[in-house]
């Protein structure tokens, strides 16, 4: 905002800016003012020219001041001229609008708090945001390590079919060494139930389920494990099968059937 225009009161001064306004009103386009004698509105706002010597009715003896406001457009911004009469008035405040000054100081401080809040409540998003990551990074590490636990026969066997060979398999990896990827099977067995005891966690306590659900790729040994339960239900129907499993159930129970059984039906077993 400017700083308005301040001089001492001759009225041809006055003439000329008169005739300013008819001059641009004759043209068709008229400039609105508006005329104050001592901060009191003698002229309210208008563009009409013939108003303007209205505010000599307000001029006295004691008037200290006449202040033109030649507005821009429609827009409140003006260009403000002060006419002084007597002494010429000390530098200051006076003439400046201070309430507009403090109101737009204001304004700023209040554009500024209101940045800093919301720049505080973005980091504090952001902390969140890590934080939930770093929980659902863990939370998958456990849930890949309980599908680890669980007996690779599950998905061919059945819960409780799984039971029972992998019951037998470790406690019998010497007989399994007989069988086309027995020791494999052994092995594979042993190694998905090996886990410190630091990062066991309790399966009630995992309630994150993955992002996707993707079947991993199988190394040798599950491979060689998948081939061996194969053949091995291929041998039999499905009656059978599951005789075979109580067979084996019953052998890990009591070790001193097994060698009965492969000296009754003639099995040389490898050492």
């Amino acid at each position: 905002m400017a700083l308005p225009n301040k001089e001492k009161y001759e009225q041809k001064k006055i003439d000329n800016l008169l005739q300013y306004l008819r001059l641009y009103h004759d043209k068709g386009q008229p400039i609105d003012y508006e005329i104050l004698v001592d901060g009191f509105k003698a002229v309210r706002r208008t563009s009409d020219p013939d108003m303007f010597t209205m505010f000599e009715n307000f001029v006295t003896a004691d008037t200290r001041s006449i202040e033109v406001l030649l507005f821009t457009g429609s827009s409140n911004n003006n260009e403000k001229r002060i006419f002084y009469f007597g002494e010429a008035q000390k530098e200051g405040l006076s003439g400046v609008d201070v309430k507009n000054i403090v109101d737009e100081e204001v304004q700023r401080k209040l554009r500024e708090k209101e940045y800093e809040v919301l720049k505080d409540e973005n980091k504090k998003l952001q902390q969140h945001i890590t934080d939930l990551e770093s929980e659902v990074d863990e939370l998958e590490k456990q849930n890949a390590r309980l599908e680890m636990k669980q007996s690779p026969l599950n998905s061919f066997l059945g819960d409780v079919g799984s039971s029972l060979v992998e019951s037998f398999v470790k406690r019998n990896p010497k007989l399994m060494a007989a069988f086309p990827g027995g020791e494999a099977l052994a092995g594979l067995l042993q190694s998905s139930n090996e886990e410190p005891a630091s990062e066991q966690t309790p399966e009630s306590e995992v309630s994150f389920k993955p992002k996707a659900s993707a079947t991993p790729s199988l190394n040798e040994e599950e491979q060689a494990a998948i081939q061996f339960v194969n053949q091995l239900k291929s041998q039999f129907s499905k009656e059978e099968f599951e005789q075979v499993l109580h067979i084996l159930q019953t052998l890990a129970d009591d070790k001193s059937k097994i060698d009965l059984i492969l000296n009754h039906v003639n099995i040389k077993q490898q050492v």
